[in-house]
């Protein structure tokens, strides 16, 4: 069966081997046993506060949070994880099969799905958002706009090639790739978009600007539960109920509940936490352990419950620009690249960080110190048995020293032609929480004979500084996580666009990002799950030892909610853990 093939297994209990022992200051999230939805009541809104302003509302070319967070919500895919189990399980499909060569599967569609504009969603729809959007495969030879960047075309290749979906009728899709992949259900989670309305945007070249944030909310077409209703720059993005979404209660009634999501946009953490406070927003999720004692205590009177749901799957860490194209223009100082190519370099930065005191000060104890991806949060592909780098002063200058460095004349370290060993750091601007990580990292460094410039950027422009201009130096940045690693391929590959270090690399420049592009090809094709986990223990291996990002912390995940809610049943989900459900979120009668 095709579900045999893509098994994700998990369980709080497993939390356990990895994590950090940390308080427990909230209720605990629920199992799958614990979560039975009554049926609700139509009416009301749930606002809660977010940082950054949507850079579109394209669910294909989408890369950032700040766009994903409405785009996931008004748009949807074949398939979706089980915020429970992990499973890859049906949802616009109703079924998929796999046949017996391995290669070949067929997807089966809901007839009842249909866009917001009252048109059915169909296998030729499937076909076009796989073929036009996401492999832009009918560019025109004469198209002015560049190729669109998309997530989902740097994962989803097996043998270096794409999958071939072909609509077979109506609603049957059969999908051939090149070479047996446990994934492909898990990639069929990709939106899908409307042949009808899109299609001329990709056949002459323009699709890439369309859904732009200045989009008007008819223009936008999609099969989610939630559809937009407003943006106001620099306010708020509110998006309505669906009322032609598909899913429906026990009682038959049209999901979700809530009238609208409104998202207001806040200009830093500290403000989100005001906002909660004064009963603005629904929901704030503490970024540390600094807002526990502020809000425990007030629970009851401000009607709000501390729910606590574990590790954070995301990463925190701290990236050097090791781009030798960047250099070739002018993007970057040529010598401080080197610098940073140079492991012993990476393997100082991150001796001479003192990730105890993140936790401790910045975190106030509600994190986990963190030696590579895979490692702390629950999965059935997280690693033991790997240690947090040495919080080492000396050693890390010992390294430096290796490489050159000696004492200049104002306490900074100075390479052998005379050049101070100094660079900028930055984060997104408004985030607390990691700007404070940069003072203490800023300090870590100054320790031991680095200059350190902090600059943090509004979130947009640092984005645009990772994937466009690369004329940054040093930054600390955090990324979305889950439960399977080729999710993160477009990080991971050195052809990717999100190699962050040095994207869409024509070959790799490192013998241990080549390897690393093998694992990965090995592990995308290789279908059973206990041989899978030790494929991708090579990989933590090289990341522990290269160090090609230095990585920190990750966060205990605390998240406040009102208690004028039904159906809250908060789960350890690597995405949306508090409000997996949110279709089913209700305001209670009197609330």
């Amino acid at each position: 069966m095709a579900a045999a093939l893509s098994v994700v297994l998990w369980s709080p209990a497993s939390r356990a081997q990895s994590a950090v022992k940390v308080p427990q200051v909230g209720k605990p999230s629920v199992s799958a046993e614990q979560y039975k939805p009554v049926v609700g009541r139509y009416g009301g809104r749930m606002v809660r506060d977010v940082l950054g302003e949507p850079k579109s509302f394209n669910p294909i070319t989408a890369g950032e949070t700040s766009t994903t967070d409405y785009t996931d919500r008004m748009f949807e895919g074949l398939t979706r994880a089980d915020p429970f189990s992990g499973l890859i399980v049906p949802h616009i499909a109703e079924s998929f099969s796999v046949a017996d060569d391995k290669v070949t599967w067929t997807f089966v569609l809901r007839k009842d799905v249909r866009f917001n504009d009252g048109s059915p969603l169909t296998a030729k729809d499937v076909e076009f958002t796989w073929n036009e959007l996401v492999y832009d495969n009918k560019r025109p030879a004469n198209a002015k706009d560049p190729r669109w960047p998309n997530s989902t075309r740097d994962i989803a290749k097996v043998d270096g090639k794409a999958i071939e979906v072909t609509a077979i009728d109506d609603y049957t899709v059969k999908v051939v790739t090149a070479s047996p992949t446990a994934l492909l259900p898990r990639w069929m989670g990709q939106a899908i978009l409307p042949e009808k309305v899109y299609g001329p945007f990709a056949r002459d070249g323009t699709f890439g600007g369309e859904l732009g944030s200045d989009a008007k909310p008819e223009e936008i077409v999609s099969s989610g539960p939630w559809m937009l209703k407003e943006y106001l720059r620099g306010n708020r993005v509110v998006l309505k109920r669906n009322p032609k979404y598909w899913q429906k209660d026990a009682a038959g009634n049209t999901l979700p509940y809530l009238d609208d999501m409104v998202f207001r946009v806040a200009g830093n953490t500290n403000i989100m936490l005001i906002n909660f406070q004064q009963g603005t927003t629904d929901s704030y999720s503490l970024p540390s352990g600094r807002e526990v004692p502020i809000l425990r205590p007030e629970q009851e009177k401000g009607n709000y419950t501390l729910w606590q749901i574990g590790p954070d799957y995301g990463t925190m860490f701290m990236a050097l620009n090791m781009n030798l194209d960047a250099a070739a223009k002018g993007r970057i100082p040529a010598h401080k690249v080197e610098w940073f190519r140079d492991q012993r370099f990476r393997r100082a930065v991150s001796h001479a960080v003192d990730r105890s005191a993140l936790i401790r000060n910045v975190l106030r104890s509600m994190g986990h110190a963190l030696p590579a991806p895979f490692t702390v949060a629950p999965g059935p592909l997280t690693h033991d048995g790997f240690t947090v780098p040495e919080f080492n002063p000396e050693l890390a200058k010992k390294l430096l020293a290796d490489m050159g460095f000696t004492p200049g004349p104002k306490g900074v370290l100075v390479d052998k032609e005379g050049r101070e060993l100094a660079f900028s750091l930055t984060t997104n601007a408004g985030n607390a929480t990691r700007e404070t990580y940069a003072e203490f990292i800023r300090k870590d460094l100054e320790n031991i004979g680095m200059k350190v410039n902090f600059l943090p950027l509004e979130f947009n422009l640092l984005v645009d500084k990772m994937d466009n201009s690369q004329d940054w130096e040093a930054m600390i940045m955090g990324f979305t996580g889950g439960l399977e690693p080729n999710d993160g391929a477009n990080f991971w590959r050195s052809d990717a666009r999100l190699h962050l270090w040095w994207p869409n690399q024509a070959k790799p420049s490192f013998d241990w990002e080549r390897r690393i592009d093998e694992i990965f090809d090995v592990g995308l094709k290789e279908l059973d799950p206990v041989k899978r986990r030790a494929i991708y223990r090579e990989w933590i291996d090289i990341v522990v030892a290269e160090q090609p990002v230095v990585y920190l912390v990750t966060n205990e995940r605390v998240v406040a909610i009102r208690n004028k809610f039904g159906n809250l049943f908060p789960s350890q989900a690597p995405t949306l853990p508090a409000f997996h459900n949110e279709l089913e979120i209700f305001v209670l009668e009197g609330k």
